[in-house]
């Protein structure tokens, strides 16, 4: 097995070249040089795996190792490019959506484009905002509508269900967990679109939460699983107090070089 690393600009980043088997016999290199790039402060990997054509039990032992390490510094796993055998292996293994670190990318553009997404400067092309009472009942027409908002940007089939699942926590979170009232209390979900990234902001009434699950497990899901599926799905996921009472849930997604937003919301 061949592994080189590539550190980024950014001192906290790096990417992983890894080419041949991964088993029990070459894990060992590939854990050194995972942790030699720890030692040098990159809490941010993506493994490119294009070059991989097999990879074992062994392989997914590596990942919840990286997984155990990376998150208490808030750090990511990104498994680029995987061939469709390997593909099968982390899909059999539910470690991608399940580690709260761990998250796939189809290249390795877009899986440091995520990592390395800078600060928007520029106000969004376009918003739009949903309203509406905290009835659970309602969980499925609302994840619907916020697709539909989306639809003209002709985001890829996985990209969109992505943010469909991360939306659909945040809002079943708002109202089991922030609507103290019940339906009469209001839940609000902002959809902005720039260039490069849709930025969705899901807003409750209730008494704040700062995203960070306490000790007796997470107080907006079982086992911390709904913040866990934003985190994995997500590039960039915040939790802030609003003023006035309640959370507001900020869900970023990379649209990726295949597809870019404009003024009027249609596809370039």
């Amino acid at each position: 097995m061949k592994i080189e690393i590539d550190y980024k600009g950014d001192p906290g980043v790096c990417v992983v070249n890894v080419q041949g088997d991964i088993d029990s016999y070459t894990v060992p290199d590939l854990e050194a040089v995972l942790q030699s790039a720890i030692s040098r402060g990159c809490v941010n990997f993506v493994i490119d795996l294009e070059k991989v054509s097999y990879a074992d039990s062994s392989a997914l032992g590596v990942i919840v190792w990286m997984n155990r390490i990376l998150e208490p510094q808030n750090g990511r796993l990104v498994l680029a490019a995987a061939t469709r055998n390997v593909t099968r292996i982390l899909e059999l293994s539910g470690l991608v959506g399940a580690a709260p670190t761990v998250s796939e990318a189809s290249d390795i553009g877009d899986a440091l484009a995520g990592l390395m997404l800078p600060e928007s400067s520029e106000p969004p092309l376009w918003t739009r905002q949903v309203d509406v009472a905290a009835e659970p009942s309602s969980l499925a027409r609302i994840r619907s509508e916020v697709c539909a908002i989306l639809e003209p940007l002709h985001m890829p089939e996985s990209t969109l269900f992505d943010i469909r699942v991360a939306v659909g926590e945040a809002l079943s979170n708002a109202i089991r967990h922030g609507s103290p009232c019940g339906e009469s209390d209001q839940v609000s979900i902002s959809v902005a679109a720039h260039e490069d990234r849709v930025v969705l902001v899901v807003s409750d009434c209730g008494h704040g939460f700062d995203g960070e699950a306490s000790r007796e497990g997470d107080p907006y899901a079982p086992s911390g699983r709904g913040i866990m599926f934003m985190r994995a799905l997500m590039d960039h996921v915040e939790f802030n107090n609003l003023p006035e009472g309640g959370t507001a849930v900020t869900l970023v997604k990379h649209l990726g070089e295949a597809v870019k937003a404009t003024p009027s919301g249609l596809k370039r």
